[in-house]
């Protein structure tokens, strides 16, 4: 029986290494689109016809800026790496 949890406890870290990967990956690659939807909420919530409008503005730049930021070459650059880091070309 030990040598079972011993075995479920390998396989469950490799799985928690996998998704936390994922995660990073994906927190790096849509991070501009998240923190302007969280100001655009935020925005949104405080009232009035005018910090709407500014909420959708706020939000339209999120999405230019997380288009622009997922073609830099610094982002390509540290995607690669957390591709090796966390062997997803594997």
């Amino acid at each position: 029986m030990e040598v079972f949890s011993i075995v479920a406890v390998i396989v469950l870290l490799i799985l928690l290494y996998f998704f936390f990967g994922i995660l990073v990956k994906f927190i790096w690659g849509w991070a501009p689109l998240c923190v302007s939807i969280l100001l655009s909420i935020g925005l949104g919530l405080t009232g009035g016809t005018i910090s709407a409008v500014i909420a959708i503005v706020v939000f339209l730049a999120g999405l230019g800026l997380t288009n622009s930021w997922q073609g830099s070459s610094l982002f390509y650059r540290v995607e690669e790496k957390i591709d090796s880091m966390f062997y997803f070309k594997d």
